[in-house]
Protein backbone atom coordinates (compact mmCIF):
# COMPACT_ATOMS: atom_id res chain seq x y z
CA UNK A 1 0.00 0.00 0.00
CA UNK A 2 1.82 3.20 -0.88
CA UNK A 3 -1.05 5.27 1.54
CA UNK A 4 1.34 6.90 3.38
CA UNK A 5 4.49 9.41 2.86
CA UNK A 6 7.54 8.68 1.82
CA UNK A 7 9.57 9.76 4.43
CA UNK A 8 12.48 8.50 5.51
CA UNK A 9 11.32 7.59 9.02
CA UNK A 10 8.27 5.87 8.12
CA UNK A 11 7.70 2.80 5.92
CA UNK A 12 5.46 3.65 2.67
CA UNK A 13 3.42 0.25 3.51
CA UNK A 14 3.41 -2.39 5.58
CA UNK A 15 6.99 -4.19 5.69
CA UNK A 16 6.93 -7.50 4.92
CA UNK A 17 8.36 -10.14 7.72
CA UNK A 18 11.62 -8.97 8.75
CA UNK A 19 12.98 -12.90 8.66
CA UNK A 20 11.56 -13.26 4.91
CA UNK A 21 14.00 -10.01 4.21
CA UNK A 22 16.92 -11.42 5.86
CA UNK A 23 16.82 -14.28 3.85
CA UNK A 24 16.72 -12.00 0.75
CA UNK A 25 19.69 -10.02 1.65
CA UNK A 26 22.00 -12.55 2.39
CA UNK A 27 25.00 -12.33 1.06
CA UNK A 28 24.51 -8.98 0.64
CA UNK A 29 27.76 -7.89 -2.27
CA UNK A 30 25.80 -7.39 -5.71
CA UNK A 31 27.08 -6.29 -8.75
CA UNK A 32 25.39 -3.66 -11.86
CA UNK A 33 25.57 -4.85 -15.24
CA UNK A 34 27.32 -1.49 -15.79
CA UNK A 35 31.07 -1.40 -15.23
CA UNK A 36 31.19 1.90 -12.12
CA UNK A 37 33.10 4.74 -12.89
CA UNK A 38 35.59 6.06 -10.65
CA UNK A 39 34.01 7.76 -7.39
CA UNK A 40 37.19 10.40 -7.28
CA UNK A 41 35.90 11.49 -10.96
CA UNK A 42 34.17 15.05 -11.22
CA UNK A 43 30.89 15.65 -9.37
CA UNK A 44 32.19 13.43 -6.51
CA UNK A 45 29.97 11.03 -4.31
CA UNK A 46 26.57 11.98 -2.58
CA UNK A 47 25.86 10.50 0.66
CA UNK A 48 22.56 9.75 1.99
CA UNK A 49 21.89 8.23 5.65
CA UNK A 50 19.14 5.54 5.69
CA UNK A 51 18.23 3.21 7.90
CA UNK A 52 18.02 -0.65 6.71
CA UNK A 53 15.84 -1.34 4.55
CA UNK A 54 12.66 -3.50 5.37
CA UNK A 55 11.01 -6.02 3.14
CA UNK A 56 11.63 -6.18 -0.50
CA UNK A 57 14.01 -4.74 -2.02
CA UNK A 58 12.60 -4.66 -5.61
CA UNK A 59 11.40 -1.78 -7.36
CA UNK A 60 7.99 -3.39 -8.30
CA UNK A 61 7.25 -4.28 -4.15
CA UNK A 62 9.41 -2.10 -2.35
CA UNK A 63 6.94 -0.44 0.22
CA UNK A 64 9.55 1.02 2.87
CA UNK A 65 10.89 4.39 2.01
CA UNK A 66 14.67 3.15 2.10
CA UNK A 67 14.04 0.30 0.20
CA UNK A 68 12.61 2.50 -2.53
CA UNK A 69 15.17 4.92 -2.35
CA UNK A 70 18.09 2.10 -2.92
CA UNK A 71 16.40 0.78 -6.02
CA UNK A 72 14.94 4.26 -7.08
CA UNK A 73 18.17 5.26 -8.27
CA UNK A 74 18.76 2.22 -10.50
CA UNK A 75 15.59 3.05 -12.21
CA UNK A 76 13.43 5.40 -14.18
CA UNK A 77 9.48 5.97 -14.69
CA UNK A 78 8.22 7.16 -17.73
CA UNK A 79 7.11 10.75 -16.00
CA UNK A 80 8.73 12.38 -12.77
CA UNK A 81 7.65 15.49 -10.69
CA UNK A 82 9.64 19.08 -10.38
CA UNK A 83 9.94 20.98 -7.01
CA UNK A 84 6.97 22.62 -8.51
CA UNK A 85 4.70 20.07 -9.18
CA UNK A 86 4.97 20.07 -12.86
CA UNK A 87 5.48 16.95 -15.26
CA UNK A 88 8.89 15.78 -16.65
CA UNK A 89 9.53 13.44 -19.75
CA UNK A 90 12.12 10.49 -18.46
CA UNK A 91 11.53 7.67 -20.44
CA UNK A 92 8.32 9.35 -21.81
CA UNK A 93 8.97 12.28 -23.93
CA UNK A 94 4.70 12.91 -24.01
CA UNK A 95 1.42 11.66 -23.78
CA UNK A 96 -1.91 12.85 -25.10
CA UNK A 97 -5.35 11.43 -24.42
CA UNK A 98 -7.95 10.45 -26.93
CA UNK A 99 -11.43 13.05 -27.50
CA UNK A 100 -13.09 10.77 -24.88
CA UNK A 101 -10.64 10.68 -22.44
CA UNK A 102 -10.39 6.96 -22.22
CA UNK A 103 -6.91 6.40 -23.77
CA UNK A 104 -3.24 8.04 -23.42
CA UNK A 105 -1.11 7.53 -25.81
CA UNK A 106 2.35 7.79 -24.28
CA UNK A 107 5.74 8.19 -26.70
CA UNK A 108 8.60 6.37 -25.71
CA UNK A 109 12.04 8.04 -25.66
CA UNK A 110 14.35 6.63 -28.25
CA UNK A 111 17.87 5.67 -27.59
CA UNK A 112 16.76 4.56 -23.58
CA UNK A 113 18.75 1.84 -22.37
CA UNK A 114 18.68 -0.57 -19.26
CA UNK A 115 22.15 0.10 -17.52
CA UNK A 116 22.56 -4.11 -18.86
CA UNK A 117 22.92 -2.52 -22.71
CA UNK A 118 19.34 -3.68 -24.03
CA UNK A 119 17.10 -0.68 -25.15
CA UNK A 120 13.80 0.06 -23.20
CA UNK A 121 10.70 -0.91 -25.41
CA UNK A 122 7.43 -0.65 -25.49
CA UNK A 123 7.13 -4.48 -24.34
CA UNK A 124 9.17 -3.69 -21.41
CA UNK A 125 6.61 -0.61 -20.50
CA UNK A 126 3.23 -3.02 -21.26
CA UNK A 127 4.96 -6.02 -18.91
CA UNK A 128 5.62 -3.50 -16.13
CA UNK A 129 2.28 -1.87 -15.31
CA UNK A 130 0.96 -5.98 -16.19
CA UNK A 131 2.88 -6.48 -13.22
CA UNK A 132 1.95 -3.98 -11.17
CA UNK A 133 -2.06 -4.24 -11.94
CA UNK A 134 -2.02 -7.73 -11.84
CA UNK A 135 -4.42 -9.27 -9.81
CA UNK A 136 -2.63 -11.02 -7.94
CA UNK A 137 -0.10 -8.64 -7.73
CA UNK A 138 2.06 -7.77 -4.56
CA UNK A 139 3.17 -3.84 -5.68
CA UNK A 140 1.80 -1.12 -3.64
CA UNK A 141 1.44 0.88 -6.93
CA UNK A 142 -1.41 -1.45 -7.98
CA UNK A 143 -3.62 0.82 -5.41
CA UNK A 144 -2.93 4.10 -7.56
CA UNK A 145 -4.71 2.30 -10.77
CA UNK A 146 -6.91 0.47 -9.54
CA UNK A 147 -10.44 1.32 -10.73
CA UNK A 148 -8.90 3.71 -13.27
CA UNK A 149 -6.50 1.62 -15.43
CA UNK A 150 -8.25 -1.25 -17.77
CA UNK A 151 -5.30 -2.23 -19.92
CA UNK A 152 -1.59 -0.99 -21.75
CA UNK A 153 -0.64 -1.98 -25.20
CA UNK A 154 2.44 -1.64 -27.19
CA UNK A 155 0.96 1.31 -29.95
CA UNK A 156 0.84 0.55 -33.55
CA UNK A 157 4.21 2.28 -34.66
CA UNK A 158 6.11 0.13 -31.12
CA UNK A 159 7.21 3.38 -30.09
CA UNK A 160 4.40 4.19 -28.12
CA UNK A 161 2.20 2.20 -25.27
CA UNK A 162 -1.46 2.56 -24.98
CA UNK A 163 -3.13 3.06 -21.33
CA UNK A 164 -6.85 2.14 -21.92
CA UNK A 165 -9.12 3.48 -19.05
CA UNK A 166 -12.10 1.90 -17.09
CA UNK A 167 -12.94 6.02 -16.97
CA UNK A 168 -12.08 9.37 -17.97
CA UNK A 169 -9.08 10.63 -15.67
CA UNK A 170 -7.74 14.09 -16.65
CA UNK A 171 -4.91 13.29 -14.19
CA UNK A 172 -3.49 10.09 -15.63
CA UNK A 173 0.27 11.80 -16.12
CA UNK A 174 0.37 11.73 -12.28
CA UNK A 175 0.05 8.30 -11.49
CA UNK A 176 2.53 7.57 -13.71
CA UNK A 177 5.25 9.90 -11.35
CA UNK A 178 4.00 6.97 -8.39
CA UNK A 179 6.22 4.58 -6.56
CA UNK A 180 7.21 1.43 -8.02
CA UNK A 181 6.38 2.49 -11.26
CA UNK A 182 10.15 2.48 -12.52
CA UNK A 183 10.25 0.73 -15.88
CA UNK A 184 11.66 -3.23 -15.77
CA UNK A 185 12.42 -5.40 -18.83
CA UNK A 186 9.92 -7.81 -20.12
CA UNK A 187 9.59 -10.87 -18.40
CA UNK A 188 11.82 -9.61 -14.93
CA UNK A 189 10.96 -11.41 -12.31
CA UNK A 190 9.94 -9.77 -9.06
CA UNK A 191 12.49 -11.45 -6.23
CA UNK A 192 15.94 -11.21 -7.94
CA UNK A 193 16.27 -7.98 -8.29
CA UNK A 194 19.48 -7.93 -5.85
CA UNK A 195 21.06 -10.06 -7.95
CA UNK A 196 20.90 -8.35 -10.82
CA UNK A 197 19.85 -4.82 -10.19
CA UNK A 198 18.87 -4.18 -13.80
CA UNK A 199 17.15 -0.51 -14.56
CA UNK A 200 17.56 2.56 -17.01
CA UNK A 201 18.44 4.93 -14.03
CA UNK A 202 20.99 7.26 -13.56
CA UNK A 203 22.99 5.18 -11.32
CA UNK A 204 24.00 1.68 -11.06
CA UNK A 205 24.35 -0.60 -7.58
CA UNK A 206 27.77 -1.59 -7.38
CA UNK A 207 27.19 -3.43 -3.73
CA UNK A 208 24.70 -3.64 -1.06
CA UNK A 209 25.78 -5.09 2.61
CA UNK A 210 22.54 -5.10 4.93
CA UNK A 211 23.40 -3.06 8.02
CA UNK A 212 25.94 -0.94 6.20
CA UNK A 213 24.39 0.33 3.08
CA UNK A 214 24.82 0.81 -0.38
CA UNK A 215 27.10 2.22 -3.12
CA UNK A 216 25.88 3.24 -6.68
CA UNK A 217 28.32 4.74 -9.46
CA UNK A 218 26.60 6.80 -12.37
CA UNK A 219 25.24 4.50 -15.11
CA UNK A 220 27.14 5.74 -18.26
CA UNK A 221 24.15 4.42 -20.01
CA UNK A 222 21.60 6.26 -19.03
CA UNK A 223 19.98 8.47 -21.81
CA UNK A 224 20.93 11.64 -20.13
CA UNK A 225 24.42 10.61 -18.48
CA UNK A 226 25.95 13.99 -19.80
CA UNK A 227 23.60 16.58 -17.07
CA UNK A 228 24.66 13.86 -14.77
CA UNK A 229 27.82 15.64 -13.02
CA UNK A 230 27.69 13.07 -9.73
CA UNK A 231 29.85 10.18 -9.92
CA UNK A 232 27.81 7.98 -7.86
CA UNK A 233 25.99 7.96 -4.72
CA UNK A 234 26.02 6.19 -0.76
CA UNK A 235 23.53 5.26 1.06
CA UNK A 236 24.86 4.71 4.68
CA UNK A 237 22.70 2.98 7.44
CA UNK A 238 22.10 4.30 10.74
CA UNK A 239 20.63 2.62 13.38
CA UNK A 240 18.81 5.92 14.88
CA UNK A 241 18.40 9.55 14.61
CA UNK A 242 21.68 10.31 17.00
CA UNK A 243 23.71 7.95 15.32
CA UNK A 244 22.69 9.60 12.26
CA UNK A 245 22.96 13.67 14.00
CA UNK A 246 26.76 12.25 14.99
CA UNK A 247 27.43 11.31 11.31
CA UNK A 248 26.07 14.73 10.07
CA UNK A 249 28.26 17.02 12.36
CA UNK A 250 31.26 14.38 11.41
CA UNK A 251 30.74 15.16 7.58
CA UNK A 252 30.43 11.43 7.04
CA UNK A 253 26.54 12.21 5.29
CA UNK A 254 25.48 15.30 3.04
CA UNK A 255 22.15 15.67 3.92
CA UNK A 256 20.05 15.72 7.29
CA UNK A 257 16.08 15.56 7.70
CA UNK A 258 15.72 19.25 9.44
CA UNK A 259 13.93 18.64 12.96
CA UNK A 260 13.84 20.08 16.64
CA UNK A 261 16.93 18.09 17.72
CA UNK A 262 18.78 18.91 15.12
CA UNK A 263 18.61 22.33 15.31
CA UNK A 264 19.40 22.45 19.08
CA UNK A 265 22.46 20.35 17.94
CA UNK A 266 23.78 22.11 14.91
CA UNK A 267 24.60 26.03 14.11
CA UNK A 268 22.37 25.79 10.72
CA UNK A 269 24.68 28.12 9.48
CA UNK A 270 27.12 26.26 8.77
CA UNK A 271 24.60 24.12 6.44
CA UNK A 272 22.62 25.51 3.51
CA UNK A 273 19.19 24.82 4.48
CA UNK A 274 17.07 23.10 1.63
CA UNK A 275 13.77 22.49 1.32
CA UNK A 276 10.68 21.49 -1.59
CA UNK A 277 7.35 21.30 -1.91
CA UNK A 278 5.06 19.21 0.00
CA UNK A 279 4.92 15.89 0.71
CA UNK A 280 1.96 14.67 3.00
CA UNK A 281 -0.45 15.64 5.98
CA UNK A 282 -1.37 13.33 8.71
CA UNK A 283 -5.07 13.03 8.92
CA UNK A 284 -7.28 12.39 11.45
CA UNK A 285 -9.59 9.72 11.26
CA UNK A 286 -12.92 9.67 12.66
CA UNK A 287 -14.81 6.71 12.38
CA UNK A 288 -18.49 7.95 11.96
CA UNK A 289 -20.30 5.11 12.21
CA UNK A 290 -19.48 5.07 16.08
CA UNK A 291 -19.53 7.38 19.52
CA UNK A 292 -19.16 9.31 19.61
CA UNK A 293 -17.74 10.38 16.41
CA UNK A 294 -21.58 9.30 14.66
CA UNK A 295 -22.09 13.04 15.86
CA UNK A 296 -21.06 15.45 13.36
CA UNK A 297 -21.12 18.06 16.21
CA UNK A 298 -18.52 15.85 17.91
CA UNK A 299 -16.35 16.10 14.76
CA UNK A 300 -16.68 19.67 14.51
CA UNK A 301 -16.10 20.29 18.49
CA UNK A 302 -12.50 18.34 17.64
CA UNK A 303 -11.77 20.28 14.29
CA UNK A 304 -12.08 23.33 16.40
CA UNK A 305 -10.47 22.20 19.22
CA UNK A 306 -6.81 21.70 17.29
CA UNK A 307 -4.08 23.86 18.03
CA UNK A 308 -2.78 23.95 13.97
CA UNK A 309 -0.23 26.39 14.80
CA UNK A 310 0.69 24.73 17.39
CA UNK A 311 1.26 21.02 15.32
CA UNK A 312 3.63 22.80 13.14
CA UNK A 313 5.71 23.94 15.70
CA UNK A 314 5.78 20.98 18.09
CA UNK A 315 5.19 17.95 15.91
CA UNK A 316 7.06 19.06 12.49
CA UNK A 317 9.52 21.98 13.98
CA UNK A 318 8.11 24.48 11.26
CA UNK A 319 8.52 22.20 8.68
CA UNK A 320 4.68 22.54 7.45
CA UNK A 321 1.99 25.13 7.04
CA UNK A 322 -1.50 25.17 8.56
CA UNK A 323 -4.17 23.29 7.01
CA UNK A 324 -8.10 23.46 6.56
CA UNK A 325 -9.58 20.04 6.67
CA UNK A 326 -9.26 19.38 2.76
CA UNK A 327 -7.12 16.90 0.83
CA UNK A 328 -5.60 19.92 -1.52
CA UNK A 329 -1.97 19.96 -1.35
CA UNK A 330 -1.10 23.90 -1.31
CA UNK A 331 0.81 23.44 -4.69
CA UNK A 332 -2.05 21.86 -6.27
CA UNK A 333 -2.71 23.96 -9.29
CA UNK A 334 -5.98 24.64 -8.43
CA UNK A 335 -7.14 25.74 -4.75
CA UNK A 336 -10.62 25.51 -3.09
CA UNK A 337 -12.10 28.91 -2.53
CA UNK A 338 -14.59 30.53 -0.36
CA UNK A 339 -13.53 28.28 3.45
CA UNK A 340 -13.41 29.55 6.39
CA UNK A 341 -10.19 28.84 7.93
CA UNK A 342 -10.88 26.43 10.87
CA UNK A 343 -8.75 27.85 14.41
CA UNK A 344 -8.82 26.90 17.77
CA UNK A 345 -11.91 28.64 18.71
CA UNK A 346 -12.79 26.93 22.60
CA UNK A 347 -16.58 29.34 22.30
CA UNK A 348 -17.36 27.04 18.89
CA UNK A 349 -16.45 24.12 20.99
CA UNK A 350 -18.58 24.52 24.18
CA UNK A 351 -21.59 25.34 21.90
CA UNK A 352 -21.01 22.21 19.50
CA UNK A 353 -21.05 19.78 22.74
CA UNK A 354 -23.49 21.41 24.94
CA UNK A 355 -22.11 20.94 28.19
CA UNK A 356 -21.21 17.19 27.80
CA UNK A 357 -18.16 15.90 27.85
CA UNK A 358 -16.89 13.36 25.48
CA UNK A 359 -14.33 10.96 25.94
CA UNK A 360 -12.13 8.46 23.23
CA UNK A 361 -8.57 7.60 22.48
CA UNK A 362 -5.97 8.37 20.20
CA UNK A 363 -4.61 5.50 18.33
CA UNK A 364 -1.59 6.07 16.39
CA UNK A 365 1.91 4.98 15.50
CA UNK A 366 3.46 8.54 15.39
CA UNK A 367 4.08 9.10 18.80
CA UNK A 368 4.84 12.41 19.03
CA UNK A 369 1.60 13.60 17.01
CA UNK A 370 -0.48 11.15 19.39
CA UNK A 371 1.25 13.18 22.77
CA UNK A 372 0.71 16.64 21.06
CA UNK A 373 -2.62 16.68 19.93
CA UNK A 374 -4.02 14.45 23.33
CA UNK A 375 -2.46 17.71 25.12
CA UNK A 376 -4.09 20.04 23.12
CA UNK A 377 -7.37 17.92 23.06
CA UNK A 378 -7.52 17.53 27.08
CA UNK A 379 -6.81 21.56 27.76
CA UNK A 380 -10.19 22.39 26.13
CA UNK A 381 -12.91 21.79 28.46
CA UNK A 382 -15.36 19.06 27.11
CA UNK A 383 -13.04 16.40 26.17
CA UNK A 384 -10.99 13.11 28.00
CA UNK A 385 -8.84 11.89 25.49
CA UNK A 386 -6.58 8.52 25.90
CA UNK A 387 -3.56 7.68 23.90
CA UNK A 388 -2.73 4.09 22.80
CA UNK A 389 0.66 4.43 20.24
CA UNK A 390 1.19 1.40 18.94
CA UNK A 391 4.22 -0.31 16.63
CA UNK A 392 3.61 0.45 12.98
CA UNK A 393 3.56 -3.42 12.46
CA UNK A 394 0.92 -3.30 15.10
CA UNK A 395 -1.15 -0.14 13.47
CA UNK A 396 -1.19 -1.60 10.26
CA UNK A 397 -1.62 -5.55 10.90
CA UNK A 398 -3.10 -7.23 8.32
CA UNK A 399 -7.06 -7.97 8.77
CA UNK A 400 -10.65 -6.33 8.60
CA UNK A 401 -10.19 -5.43 12.34
CA UNK A 402 -6.33 -3.75 11.54
CA UNK A 403 -6.51 -0.52 14.18
CA UNK A 404 -5.57 1.79 11.88
CA UNK A 405 -8.72 0.99 9.96
CA UNK A 406 -11.12 0.19 12.80
CA UNK A 407 -10.25 2.43 15.89
CA UNK A 408 -12.39 5.21 16.13
CA UNK A 409 -9.62 7.98 15.97
CA UNK A 410 -6.70 7.50 14.36
CA UNK A 411 -3.67 9.38 12.40
CA UNK A 412 -2.31 8.23 9.52
CA UNK A 413 -0.28 9.92 7.16
CA UNK A 414 -0.60 10.20 3.50
CA UNK A 415 1.69 10.70 0.78
CA UNK A 416 0.86 13.47 -2.17
CA UNK A 417 -1.57 11.85 -4.93
CA UNK A 418 -3.48 12.94 -7.98
CA UNK A 419 -6.44 15.01 -5.94
CA UNK A 420 -9.13 12.67 -6.72
CA UNK A 421 -7.22 9.69 -5.59
CA UNK A 422 -7.81 10.56 -1.95
CA UNK A 423 -11.43 10.07 -2.53
CA UNK A 424 -11.64 7.01 -4.48
CA UNK A 425 -9.11 5.54 -1.43
CA UNK A 426 -10.31 7.24 1.69
CA UNK A 427 -13.83 8.62 1.33
CA UNK A 428 -15.83 6.05 -1.01
CA UNK A 429 -17.98 3.31 0.35
CA UNK A 430 -16.17 0.07 0.29
CA UNK A 431 -12.62 1.87 -0.33
CA UNK A 432 -10.24 -0.92 1.32
CA UNK A 433 -8.43 2.25 3.36
CA UNK A 434 -11.92 4.15 4.46
CA UNK A 435 -10.92 4.44 7.83
CA UNK A 436 -13.69 6.66 8.36
CA UNK A 437 -16.28 4.56 7.04
CA UNK A 438 -17.57 7.42 5.26
CA UNK A 439 -19.63 7.66 2.38
CA UNK A 440 -21.43 9.59 0.13
CA UNK A 441 -22.74 9.53 -3.33
CA UNK A 442 -22.53 13.07 -4.24
CA UNK A 443 -19.17 13.36 -3.46
CA UNK A 444 -18.45 10.57 -5.53
CA UNK A 445 -20.56 11.93 -8.41
CA UNK A 446 -18.70 15.01 -7.85
CA UNK A 447 -15.22 13.47 -8.27
CA UNK A 448 -16.08 11.60 -11.37
CA UNK A 449 -17.42 14.77 -12.93
CA UNK A 450 -13.95 16.34 -12.17
CA UNK A 451 -11.86 13.34 -12.98
CA UNK A 452 -13.72 13.85 -16.23
CA UNK A 453 -13.46 17.67 -16.64
CA UNK A 454 -10.59 19.30 -18.88
CA UNK A 455 -12.20 22.88 -18.58
CA UNK A 456 -10.20 24.89 -15.85
CA UNK A 457 -13.18 26.58 -14.75
CA UNK A 458 -15.47 23.56 -14.46
CA UNK A 459 -12.21 21.96 -12.87
CA UNK A 460 -12.48 24.91 -10.10
CA UNK A 461 -16.01 24.97 -9.42
CA UNK A 462 -16.02 20.78 -8.82
CA UNK A 463 -12.87 21.15 -6.34
CA UNK A 464 -14.54 23.92 -3.82
CA UNK A 465 -17.77 21.56 -3.84
CA UNK A 466 -15.31 18.26 -3.31
CA UNK A 467 -13.69 20.82 -0.60
CA UNK A 468 -16.65 22.05 0.75
CA UNK A 469 -18.33 18.61 1.87
CA UNK A 470 -14.87 17.64 3.09
CA UNK A 471 -14.67 20.61 4.93
CA UNK A 472 -18.80 20.13 6.33
CA UNK A 473 -18.78 16.40 7.06
CA UNK A 474 -15.19 15.72 8.53
CA UNK A 475 -14.53 12.50 8.05
CA UNK A 476 -11.03 13.82 8.12
CA UNK A 477 -9.38 16.60 9.53
CA UNK A 478 -6.36 17.57 7.90
CA UNK A 479 -5.27 20.29 10.38
CA UNK A 480 -1.73 20.65 8.29
CA UNK A 481 0.41 19.95 5.41
CA UNK A 482 4.26 18.66 6.03
CA UNK A 483 7.61 20.34 3.63
CA UNK A 484 9.99 18.00 2.81
CA UNK A 485 13.02 19.98 4.33
CA UNK A 486 16.67 19.39 4.83
CA UNK A 487 20.59 20.59 6.07
CA UNK A 488 22.89 20.15 3.62
CA UNK A 489 26.52 20.42 3.62
CA UNK A 490 28.02 23.25 1.61
CA UNK A 491 30.26 21.24 -0.02
CA UNK A 492 27.22 20.37 -2.52
CA UNK A 493 25.82 22.52 -4.98
CA UNK A 494 23.05 22.81 -7.51
CA UNK A 495 19.10 22.63 -6.58
CA UNK A 496 17.07 18.73 -7.24
CA UNK A 497 14.96 19.10 -9.45
CA UNK A 498 12.24 17.36 -7.74
CA UNK A 499 11.18 16.64 -4.39
CA UNK A 500 14.14 16.44 -1.52
CA UNK A 501 12.69 12.96 -0.25
CA UNK A 502 12.40 11.58 -4.26
CA UNK A 503 8.58 10.77 -3.59
CA UNK A 504 7.66 12.38 -7.33
CA UNK A 505 11.28 10.20 -8.70
CA UNK A 506 14.88 10.25 -8.57
CA UNK A 507 16.93 12.50 -10.23
CA UNK A 508 20.53 14.10 -9.57
CA UNK A 509 20.60 16.17 -13.01
CA UNK A 510 22.52 19.50 -11.82
CA UNK A 511 24.25 18.09 -8.56
CA UNK A 512 27.88 18.28 -8.18
CA UNK A 513 30.37 17.84 -4.89
CA UNK A 514 33.28 20.19 -4.39
CA UNK A 515 35.74 19.11 -2.11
Amino acid sequence: MTIRTSHRRRAAALAAALASAALLLAGCATSGAAAPTSSSAAGGVYRIPITDPGGDIDPLTAADYNAMLLTGLASEGLISLDAKGDLVPRLATSWKPSADGLTWTVALRKGADFNDGTPVTAKDVVATFDAITAKDSKSPGKSSFDGILSSVAVGTDDESVVFTLARPFSDFPRLLTGANTAILPAGYTPGGWLKHPVGAGQFVLDKFTPGQGATFSKNPKYWDAKDIKLSGVELKVYADTQAELLAFQAGEIDRIDQSSEVAAAVKASDYNEVSSGYNKFDGIFLNVTAAPFDDPKVRQAVAWAIDRPGLVKNVYGGNAVVANDTTYFPDYPLQPQGLDQRQKDTAKVAELLGGKTVSFDITTDNKLYGEVLQQQLNAVKGFKVGLKVLTSEQYYADGADSPWLSAPLTITNWAVRAPSQYISLIFTSGAAWNASHYSNPELEATSAAYDKATDKTERQKLVNEIAATQWKDLAVIVPTFAKAKVLQNKRVHGQFPGALDFYTGYSFKGITITG
